[in-house]
């Protein structure tokens, strides 16, 4: 659960204003229900000139004030409980699932394709057999190879595929498609296409993902100076909701220079065939 907050500007007049004012300093949190997972609260407070009463605002949030979604243009103060919450573990799943739908519609020869995905704490464990049509193989890096144990074992003996764990990355002889689902690259990858939330240096083709597309009863709701990704984060950390749990980042950049760089599946569909400028 967490407090989504909202800063409503001040209305023309003087009388408007302090209405307004009042009306927003008596309001409370809104609980909002989510799809099968806890509620989270909503919270409208007035923004004037003066910035925001954090005070008053600490004691409205009470005990989720360390779990607030906010415009990232707030500044919440150190000396208080509040705190912003930052996206974890949903954004390797978002960046996953962008790349699980990237390369479905590349539509190329699975025995042309390895990919790898890197998931040192094994957030991703009840994904990976969706990759197996997708490639000749499937190899996961992490730091938790005992959480991969039983889905790996699962995995063999219904489809009699391997998938490979290893601690390190390491090039593959194929066409390799990187998954970095925490993020982080390493020049060993440069001649990979690799997916990540964060803007990279490292691959032959890089792919970045960001913004979310917010279901439409959250859209209504949720203004746009808050990132996308931040709510949606929210919902599947802090509500365990599966309103996102299939979503991927709608704005796809790469580093591809080639015409189809403006359709990024374009983009993976060269590296694939051997045919990518960069």
């Amino acid at each position: 659960m967490f407090i989504l907050l909202r800063t409503v500007e001040p209305e023309n007049g003087l009388i408007n204003r302090k209405k307004q004012k009042k009306a927003l300093k008596n309001s409370c949190a809104v609980s909002v229900p989510t799809e099968n997972g806890l509620p989270f609260f909503m919270l409208d407070v007035f923004s004037g000139k003066k910035g925001l009463d954090y005070p008053p605002l600490e004691e409205k949030c009470g005990k989720y004030a360390s779990r607030i979604v906010a415009s990232r243009k707030i500044n919440l103060p150190d000396k208080t409980n509040l705190k912003r919450f930052l996206p974890g573990f949903s954004n390797g799943i978002f960046i996953f699932n962008t790349a699980l739908e990237m390369i479905r519609n590349a539509e190329e020869n699975p025995e042309k394709i390895s990919v790898t995905v890197i998931d040192r704490n094994a957030v991703m464990c009840g994904k990976i057999n969706s990759l197996l049509p997708l490639a000749s193989s499937v190899r996961v890096v992490t730091s938790r190879p005992d959480r991969y144990a039983t889905i790996c074992n699962g995995i063999y003996q219904e489809h009699g595929a391997s998938v490979i764990v290893r601690a390190s990355y390491e090039p593959s002889s194929k066409k390799d498609i990187v998954i970095c689902c925490d993020g982080a690259t390493n020049e060993v990858m440069n001649e990979a296409a690799v997916f990540s939330f964060k803007r990279g240096v490292y691959g032959k083709i890089r792919f970045f993902g960001s913004e979310i597309p917010l279901i439409p009863a959250h859209r209504e709701i949720v203004p746009d100076s808050i990132r996308s990704t931040d709510f949606a984060a929210a919902i599947t950390e802090l509500c365990a909701s599966t309103a996102y749990k299939s979503s991927f980042y709608s704005d796809t950049e790469t580093n591809c220079t080639s015409n189809c760089g403006v359709n990024p599946s374009e983009c993976l569909r060269c590296y694939i065939s051997g045919f990518l400028n960069t």
